[in-house]
């Protein structure tokens, strides 16, 4: 049954609670009680909804990944103009949610949304170029998506000092060893 909009404003609040206090401290010192004082509701609001803190930080994983455009990831050694615009567009829709990426790629404990970020774009991922071997070709799309999220990172936590449109074209030309154009 699909959530009313109190259930998701709720949500929303208690999201956004925890987003707040990972800003400032790690995942291991926030409570539920932070959690709730945060959002401005009650325990019991919570636990109608989330057993614990681990299951609100996994939905808003969740729902990043699932929202999260698809990653292009160049393949070969050809500039491709449509692979940048790809890369420029999910580069605009990272920078319009600085807030949660920041949180979840820089300043939380780590690892666990990267590794879930780098594997569901592994699935995802859209090889530009022609692939001579698979295996290979997933090898390469593991070095330079992590590469790329790397780059990503740093630019989160510069403050989004290049523009999506010119960071694509480091990223881009950068991974196939080309002058940028």
């Amino acid at each position: 049954m699909p959530e009313n909009r109190r259930v998701r404003m709720t949500k929303r609040m208690l999201k956004d609670a925890i987003l707040e206090l990972l800003e400032t401290c790690g995942l291991d010192k926030i409570t539920v009680t932070d959690i709730c004082a945060a959002a401005d509701v009650n325990r019991s609001t919570f636990y109608a909804h989330y057993e614990d803190v681990r299951q609100l930080l996994r939905e808003i994983e969740d729902d990043m990944l699932e929202r999260m455009p698809v990653l292009p990831i160049p393949y070969g050694n050809q500039p491709d103009q449509q692979g940048v615009e790809r890369l420029a567009e999910f580069l605009r829709y990272v920078q319009s949610n600085a807030r949660l990426y920041r949180v979840m790629l820089i300043r939380r404990d780590g690892g666990a949304f990267f590794n879930r970020a780098v594997s569901a774009m592994m699935e995802s991922a859209r090889l530009s170029g022609p692939i001579v071997d698979e295996r290979l070709a997933r090898y390469d799309c593991a070095y330079r998506l992590n590469g790329t999220i790397g780059i990503i990172r740093e630019w989160i936590g510069d403050g989004f000092t290049m523009t999506p449109d010119e960071l694509a074209k480091v990223i881009w030309y950068r991974r196939i060893n080309a002058p940028i154009e």
